[in-house]
């Protein structure tokens, strides 16, 4: 061991000869320290770097999320993340970003100074004003936990070149002193405008897909992925309005030598939403909302006010709040298939709205299985009907929280119950819902029981029952606060008073479907009656037919000789083959209903065989019944019953001969079957005495008709094509059970009424399944 004398010399002599040496002038000015008796001085053990990088950061997937933390410090627009040679241990790790990147004071004293307080005195980042995330200065142990040596290379803006510095961490081993380890900064070519680039050698954790996906989810979940305020609102002291951009990552993995996409930003998801419903509170503390909708043609604006009888009343409790959900639909063609699957797989285990405190993820909001805003428990009530539970959503909310309204609870499992959380889960639910009404609204979806059609389309209703939930939250945050004051008490009782209205409402809206529930039941088994009695009988006739047809052909040899006996038998002849071609039509309807299962229907098809079937009555009846007419080639509905097509055929018919002998003219029928969107469509048109206005929407109603006589003895010419009234009933249960729509469209020239169904096409599946 050298004495204080030789360390003296020693030093003296790497002055004079070596002064660049500044490691070996600062190891022997160390040690020459250690020779004074009056002071003592702390040392670091190199150790210590070891240990902060393994105990501090356990998990592989924290470590990385803190060097993309960092990222988002350094106002990165991007970070890509790539793994290379990862499926074993020994890979490469990349992160890249476009941030400010570092100066080389900002390196030796940020990036290698421990604990520095910088993030402590500039809490915001510089461009973008975001809170940093990073305050315990652990991020670059995380680079010591990932592998065995770094290379940071990295440039801003103003400099003319790029540092790079590369960090070997088996050097900080115990037993030497932190700063007798020295690591190589150069400056080499600039690689890009700004940013930092993170090579991470010797990874000492394998990277496999799932591992990857994992630590891409985790990331995903703690950073709010993009800001919904503009800066300027957060700093109105600066002339220059700078929005954030927002920031992505990106990872990347090669394999064989291919570099792939493992996961993405979140827009993968989002450019999917049917909708974008977006709310924000303004300076007078009034909730303002947006729906934007490119596929439904909507882009509506309103206003919601605290209390939701009274939209001017502003939020007491809230400032500076701004949420975005975006809204999806499952199963209704409304996403692509290829991402539908996908899509509803995620929003299993991350849909919902989340929160973001200051930038930060305010747990358990938005977890699975949490309902912080009641959305499945308004599912459950039924009491709006259009699909809005979590899984319809991916949103956050982003509360600007300067004068601590929400406070995290003590155990930091979520925000303290006060006034102004119950305020911001009124605004966000009232928020959605009212963006869910109004896509249900545009796509003509049924959205509450007992709502009632006007003309085509379904009435405007307004939801009471959507305040109930919040209602009783509200009840519940009265009755916390202190008993005896009068008000208080008068409040309590008025909102109870007023929930109890809105459940008899419920109910009584309840009754009526099941009353109408019920009717129909009935209805259905008298038809299912006169059903069998028609199919027994058209059993026992055939061979009637069959016995009546051999007779004519006997009688006509016999009697060529006569001709107006002939002539008579040819009538007779004909009259037996329309009923013949009448009878084995129903035959066939009968004989699908012993097939149950559903197929695609090609309606081309369908109406040319009910067209030959029929065609004979329709001469009799002087009706020109022209070829169905074919716009479009694999005309397939959605799987259905044949014998429904058959149904509604015959329901069409039967109505527009009444209605063309009615007018006493000779008539004409049309039936035209296309694709048009996603729906075939069949247009039946006639030239009968047509459809009034205000009858358009009641001839699909049970019972409804204007022919039907009372008895047997009211039976004349002018009525003796009856009509019981369910048959253009059952057609439209049919067509509707189908999501599919009916009804009577402006009739084309020369004809006096069309009635139109639209059913869904069949999918690709749908059509591979059946082999067609």
């Amino acid at each position: 061991m050298m004495e204080e004398k030789q360390i003296r010399e020693e030093l003296e002599r790497t002055l004079a000869n070596d002064s660049s040496n500044y490691s070996k002038i600062l190891e022997l000015s160390s040690k020459l320290a250690s020779f004074d008796k009056d002071n003592v001085r702390f040392s670091v053990d190199a150790g210590v770097i070891d240990r902060l990088g393994t105990e501090l950061v356990a998990r592989q997937e924290t470590a990385v999320s803190e060097l993309v933390k960092n990222s988002y410090d350094a106002d990165a627009k991007t970070v890509t993340l790539k793994f290379e040679n990862s499926d074993s241990i020994g890979g490469t790790l990349f992160i890249e970003d476009d941030g400010l990147g570092m100066t080389k004071e900002q390196l030796v004293n940020g990036f290698m100074r421990i604990s520095s307080t910088d993030k402590l005195r500039n809490p915001l980042s510089e461009r973008y004003n975001r809170k940093r995330s990073g305050q315990k200065g652990i991020g670059r142990f995380a680079v010591q936990r990932l592998g065995e040596k770094l290379t940071i290379t990295t440039q801003t803006k103003e400099s003319e070149k790029a540092l790079e510095l590369t960090i070997e961490w088996d050097k900080y081993v115990g037993d030497i002193d932190l700063v007798n380890i020295t690591n190589k900064i150069t400056s080499i070519k600039k690689q890009k405008e700004e940013g930092t680039t993170l090579k991470i050698d010797g990874l000492r954790d394998r990277w496999s897909q799932a591992a990857i996906k994992r630590i891409y989810r985790y990331v995903s979940a703690i950073i709010q992925p993009f800001p919904l305020s503009e800066l300027k609102e957060d700093n109105e002291l600066e002339d220059i309005k700078i929005v954030d951009p927002g920031f992505k990552t990106i990872f990347k993995k090669v394999e064989n030598s291919k570099e792939i996409i493992i996961a993405d930003e979140s827009s993968m998801i989002y450019k999917h939403a049917l909708a974008e419903i977006e709310g924000w509170i303004d300076d007078n503390g009034l909730g303002i909302y947006s729906v934007i909708s490119e596929k439904l043609e909507i882009e509506e604006y309103g206003e919601i006010g605290s209390d939701p009888d009274d939209m001017t009343v502003p939020f007491s409790e809230l400032k500076k709040v701004r949420f975005k959900a975006y809204y999806y639909i499952y199963g209704n063609n409304l996403i692509p298939k290829m991402h539908e699957s996908s899509i509803r797989k995620l929003a299993r285990e991350y849909g919902g709205v989340r929160l973001y405190r200051n930038g930060f993820r305010v747990l358990p909001y938005g977890e699975r299985k949490d309902d912080w805003l009641k959305l499945d428990a308004s599912i459950r009530q039924r009491s709006i009907l259009p699909v809005h539970g979590n899984i319809n959503f991916f949103g956050f909310v982003e509360l600007t929280d300067l004068e601590k309204k929400f406070n995290e609870t003590s155990s930091r499992e979520g925000l303290v119950e006060n006034e102004a959380l119950i305020q911001l889960q009124n605004f966000l639910y009232r928020t959605l819902i009212t963006g869910v009404i109004k896509v249900a609204e545009v796509r003509n979806i049924k959205i509450a029981s007992g709502q009632k059609k006007e003309g085509e389309v379904w009435e405007k209703i307004e939801v009471r029952i959507k305040n109930i939930a919040h209602t009783l939250e509200a009840l519940d945050l009265e009755l916390e606060k202190e008993e005896g004051n009068i008000q208080i008490k008068q409040k309590r009782r008025k909102k109870v008073q007023k929930l109890k209205k809105d459940i008899e409402k419920v109910a009584e809206l309840q009754k009526e479907e099941t009353s109408k529930m019920l009717k129909e039941k009935s209805m259905l088994r008298v038809l299912s009656s006169v059903g069998i009695t028609i199919g027994q009988f058209i059993h026992e006739v055939r061979d009637y037919v069959s016995s009546m047809e051999s007779d004519v052909k006997f009688l006509l040899e016999k009697l060529r000789s006569d001709a107006i006996l002939t002539e008579r038998l040819l009538i007779l002849d004909k009259n037996i083959t329309t009923f013949k071609s009448y009878t084995s039509y129903f035959d066939n309807v009968i004989s699908q209903n012993v097939v149950r299962e559903l197929k695609p229907i090609e309606i081309q098809n369908v109406a040319e065989n009910f067209w030959k079937s029929i065609n004979n009555d329709a001469v009799k009846s002087d009706i020109v019944f022209t070829l169905p007419i074919r716009k479009g080639s694999y005309l397939y509905t959605r799987p259905m019953h044949p014998s429904e097509w058959s149904s509604i055929l015959f329901n069409f018919y039967t109505n527009a001969k009444k209605a063309i002998k009615r007018t006493e003219k000779s008539g004409e029928i049309k039936i035209e079957c296309g694709l048009e969107g996603n729906n075939m469509f069949l247009e039946f048109s006639d030239t009968g005495d047509g459809i009034s206005k205000e009858n358009e929407e009641k001839i699909f109603e049970e019972f409804f008709t204007t022919t039907s006589p009372n008895t047997l003895e009211e039976i004349d010419e002018s009525n003796e094509i009856t009509g019981t009234g369910l048959g253009l009933k059952i057609v439209k249960d049919i067509v509707t059970s189908y999501r599919g729509n009916i009804q009577v469209v402006s009739p084309k020239e020369n004809f006096n009424t069309c009635i139109r169904i639209e059913i869904p096409k069949a999918t690709d599946k749908e059509l591979d399944d059946y082999g067609l």
